[in-house]
């Protein structure tokens, strides 16, 4: 079976148009079953009942269950990932928002959702797995903060040496309590709900990290206690 190149899944590809639909066929199926009942509840024969076609043509493309799996994640992947913009030539409240509705968007697809819950019930089984999604989806996106808000700070927008955390704060406060409650209880915001929430936390996030004027910054009692005395404890210190 002669072959051409290599797909965003790592799967090399088919040179004939017939063989491409047909591990399209199984990606597809195998994304479905996989994504709905999860890796231990899913055969190779459920697959092929869905797509069609025989082991021995699953097999040269994916020699083993595992591989087919890590196709499948690659697949899932590869085509929901968005490159949102971060332009730090344009207002930083609007970029912001923007990234923060993209992020929230795809976190919250139903397929993005599913490929999330079936990567931490299957972390034990498949840690490479579970690290490169990390890689590629949390740490990709505050990776992207991180150097947006650098440059921020090098415009004076915001105080220097704050952009690491100030990415951590923003996903953190942007993401935490709903992707709880999604895990747990199944829920998904609405997109109402999602610009909503991407606006009043970037709001409140501006007003915690937009660099301050000097005035105020001298007013700041020297060793962070406040302008009355010393803070309870500083004697024993």
């Amino acid at each position: 079976m002669g072959t051409e190149d290599t797909g965003n899944n790592g799967v090399v590809q088919p040179q004939s148009s017939r063989g491409r639909e047909r591990l399209a066929r199984i990606l597809e199926a195998a994304t479905d079953l996989f994504l709905r009942d999860g890796y231990g509840a899913t055969s190779i024969d459920s697959i092929l009942e869905v797509s069609g076609g025989s082991k021995a043509t699953l097999y040269s493309y994916f020699p083993t269950k595992d591989d087919l799996f890590r196709a499948v994640v690659e697949e899932v992947l590869a085509s929901s990932t968005r490159e949102p913009r971060l332009d730090t030539s344009a207002d930083p409240r609007t970029s912001l928002i923007e990234f923060s509705v993209q992020r929230l968007e795809l976190l919250f697809s139903p397929r993005h959702h599913a490929l999330l819950r079936l990567i931490i019930a299957e972390r034990d089984r498949f840690p490479d797995i579970a690290a490169m999604f990390y890689e590629r989806a949390p740490l990709r996106s505050r990776g992207m903060l991180a150097a947006y808000f650098a440059e921020l700070e090098r415009k004076g927008v915001l105080d220097p040496g704050s952009s690491e955390e100030a990415a951590e704060f923003l996903i953190g406060m942007m993401v935490h309590w709903w992707i709880m409650r999604g895990l747990l209880l199944g829920e998904s915001p609405t997109p109402e709900a999602i610009r909503e929430r991407a606006t009043r936390v970037v709001d409140r996030f501006l007003i915690a990290f937009a660099k301050r004027p000097r005035e105020a910054e001298s007013d700041r009692p020297i060793g962070g206690g406040n302008a009355s005395g010393p803070r309870a404890g500083d004697a024993a210190a």
